[in-house]
């Protein structure tokens, strides 16, 4: 397969993963590490591996330092949640990678096998749209993964156009004379689970991220990596007291720590429903029709972020700012949220981070494994993506 020309990636990437970069760096960690990508939205046809593969060998040392790439081969059929590669890697040599090649692989698949097409009023409209409904709250623009590099930097305007404040990637916020947004992402915590095990992961990433970065840099810890988003919430801001602020962005495997499900809700008449939002909330609280799967559902819920607020107000942390990502490009999601907030009486999010604004078969990468050498990794991933091999997958590096 022949190389395509080196670029100046960097600026395509999110700015969480050059954070990481420079920590691991300074920290002197390069571990190996197993990275699983899958889809969501399937089944369909492989496009862009092509293009994924030559980038990743283009510009990396994988193959170098002995490296593999695990692959599907466009054409292939492949189906949801199932892993169409996979790299295994010294951490560093592919950390800075993952916003172009998920890029590449989303906006590929998409065209496809949707025949999308990329329309830059819609997404403007879209974040207008996100931004009212959060009533002026600082909006991030966070979905340069969804597309290609290639149209980043006029994705990011129009999503800026629309009242984001910011972009992820450098090149997107270039449009408004900034740096990219962004602190740290669970790849991080992954190395951090493996160097001094996960219940700590949250805390001691954090503790590095402080360490490390310049002090005009806001702290802000992600704190769902264990499932455990109170208890590593209140860990965290007891080790790291220039914590300005929190991320929750509990994925749709997971139930946030302390939220209600909707098996909590299975067999009970309104009634008894009426009492267990009563004692929740500490008052009568009638959830909107319509609202339920935001209030209840797996991610990031209402009753989840209650939770956390909660607890952060009972131990006197009240001014520690919550932000929150995952699934906030949909504006139902964020009215739910809004009209949740004028029910119980507590406001829940102070800021989002969005990157929903415009329709792909968005793709994920999620570390599985870490250890010194390619023989020795041991499991270590964030609660609910655990390693998910696939035997049809080829050997390309």
């Amino acid at each position: 397969m022949a190389a395509e020309k080196q670029f100046d990636f960097e600026k395509y990437t999110d700015k969480y993963f050059l954070r990481a970069y420079e920590i691991l760096q300074k920290d002197n960690l390069n571990p190996f590490v197993r990275a699983q990508i899958f889809v969501r939205k399937g089944p369909g046809i492989i496009s862009g591996m092509a293009e994924t593969v030559s980038f990743i060998r283009t510009h990396s040392d994988l193959e170098i330092n002995g490296g593999r790439i695990y692959a599907l081969s466009d054409g292939e059929t492949y189906e949801p949640l199932e892993s169409i590669l996979i790299l295994e890697a010294p951490i560093l040599d592919i950390i800075r990678l993952e916003t172009v090649y998920l890029g590449i692989i989303s906006s590929s698949l998409a065209i496809h096998n949707d025949h999308q097409k990329l329309d830059l009023n819609s997404v403007e409209k879209r974040m207008r749209l996100v931004v009212n409904a959060a009533e002026n709250r600082p909006v991030t623009y966070f979905g340069a993964r969804h597309w290609h590099y290639q149209d980043d930097a006029e994705i990011s305007k129009a999503a800026i156009d629309g009242g984001a404040v910011g972009a992820s990637t450098d090149g997107g916020a270039a449009y408004i004379h900034k740096e990219g947004s962004g602190t740290i992402p669970h790849t991080l915590e992954n190395i951090y689970a493996w160097k001094g095990g996960k219940k700590s992961a949250v805390k001691n990433t954090t503790i590095a991220f402080d360490k490390y970065m310049p002090k005009d840099v806001v702290r802000v810890a992600l704190i769902d990596y264990n499932n455990k988003e109170i208890d590593d919430t209140l860990q965290t801001i007891a080790a790291v007291p220039a914590l300005a602020a929190i991320r929750i962005d509990t994925c749709g495997e997971n139930v946030g720590q302390g939220a209600l499900s909707m098996k909590d809700l299975e067999g009970k008449t309104q009634a008894e429903i009426d009492l267990l939002l009563n004692a929740f909330f500490g008052k009568s609280v009638r959830v909107p029709d319509g609202d339920e799967k935001y209030w209840f559902g797996t991610g990031v819920s209402v009753t989840g972020v209650y939770a956390v607020r909660k607890a952060l107000n009972e131990n006197g942390f009240d001014k520690i700012q919550i932000m929150l990502s995952s699934g906030f490009g949909d504006v139902q999601k964020v009215e739910a949220f809004v009209r949740a907030e004028k029910l119980i009486g507590v406001k829940l999010f102070d800021s989002l981070g969005v990157g929903g604004v415009y329709d792909s078969r968005d793709s994920t990468m999620d570390i599985v494994a870490v250890g010194e050498t390619i023989d020795s990794m041991v499991p270590t991933s964030k609660v609910g993506r655990a390693y998910r091999p696939n035997s049809r997958l080829k050997r390309i590096v």
